[in-house]
């Protein structure tokens, strides 16, 4: 986590129960599905929600699992070794660009 600027931070605490309610996930870029999986399999250490759906700003090919957002900003196709970067501009947007291929050791291409 450090490598990308996230410390660490206590367990997660949930203010409320979320047995029987609908869940609503959101994530800037869905590629593999693997991180999007990760969360499910916590949340449900927490309850069980009665649906969970997903949100993306961008939805990439390239997934290991069967994960589908229910709404996406953007779907694209572009090749595995490719990866999109969000950077926000210093008006508030939200910008994605799309990096050329390079050395980058085991790296897949982007975030969940």
């Amino acid at each position: 986590y450090g490598q990308r600027g996230m410390a660490q931070t206590d367990a997660t605490r949930l203010p409320w129960s979320i047995d029987g309610r609908s869940i609503v996930l959101v994530d800037d870029v869905l590629h593999t599905g693997r991180t999007i999986r990760a969360v499910i399999n916590e949340l449900y250490d927490f309850g069980r929600p009665a649906k969970v759906s997903l949100a993306v700003l961008v939805d990439r090919n390239g997934r290991e699992l069967p994960i589908e957002a229910t709404c996406a900003a953007a779907r694209i196709t572009m090749p595995a070794e490719r990866r999109l970067r969000l950077a926000r501009q210093d008006d508030g947007r939200f910008t994605f660009t799309i990096d050329a291929p390079a050395d980058r050791g085991t790296d897949r291409g982007g975030p969940g």
